[in-house]
């Protein structure tokens, strides 16, 4: 029952819908032409284009021609020509607009935010050729800020391979640690996977817990 009557719901509410979008695309005609800039300005302020703005001015231009000869009863033909156009070309703006003014809305992504995102991203595609190639991972230089690079990881630091000054300045850990972290590392030719080094290592779990998401595990490669 409770089914039924949601689905009673939903369909009333999108009958409802459907005839409040015609109602507005059909405002300029409906209004003859005195409000057939409506639609038009309520797309250009979702779009903010500079084609929706010269729209709707021209048909702001053309409802108060047919306000002021209405008001000094000018030739009925000439208002007559108005209305249609006016009633036309809003009714069509509208209609192009609709999709515009009605349908689904993304908000704006703070840069900053999708610029995390997109490093996020970029981290995840660099750890699945981690783990499926690691020789194309080691080719592109994943997790080696240090090596020239086309490819970007998205900041990605290479515990086992990454010199200390590299592993200190790109996640910001003090000089002594990254350098302590190093030292135990090449004396153990390199860990196995990052629960290896938060075993082994002495250093404080805290700098490999904060920085996990920034870190990759590749195999050992001895300096030259």
């Amino acid at each position: 029952m409770a089914g039924t009557r949601g689905t009673i719901s939903s369909v009333a509410t999108t009958a409802v819908r459907a005839v409040g979008q015609l109602l507005w695309v059909l405002l300029p005609a409906i209004s003859l032409n005195f409000l057939a800039w409506v639609p038009a300005n309520q797309t250009y302020w979702r779009a903010r284009s500079a084609g929706w703005l010269i729209v709707t001015i021209l048909l702001v231009l053309c409802s108060a021609g047919t306000v002021t000869g209405v008001a000094l009863d000018i030739d009925s033909g000439a208002i007559g020509a108005m209305v249609i156009v006016g009633g036309i070309g809003g009714t069509v703006a509208a209609l192009n607009g609709r999709r515009i003014v009605f349908g689904p809305h993304e908000e704006p992504v703070d840069p900053a935010v999708q610029a995390v995102l997109d490093a996020r991203a970029r981290r995840a595609e660099a750890r699945e050729i981690a783990s499926s190639d690691v020789e194309m991972a080691v080719e592109l230089g994943i997790g080696r800020p240090d090596v020239p690079s086309d490819f970007d990881d998205g900041g990605l630091v290479d515990l086992n391979n990454a010199p200390a000054d590299v592993i200190a300045r790109t996640l910001d850990w003090p000089p002594k640690v990254a350098a302590k972290l190093v030292s135990q590392r090449d004396a153990m030719l390199g860990y196995a996977s990052m629960a290896e080094a938060l075993a082994l290592s002495s250093i404080s779990h805290r700098w490999l817990d904060r920085d996990a998401e920034r870190i990759v595990v590749l195999p050992y490669r001895k300096a030259r």
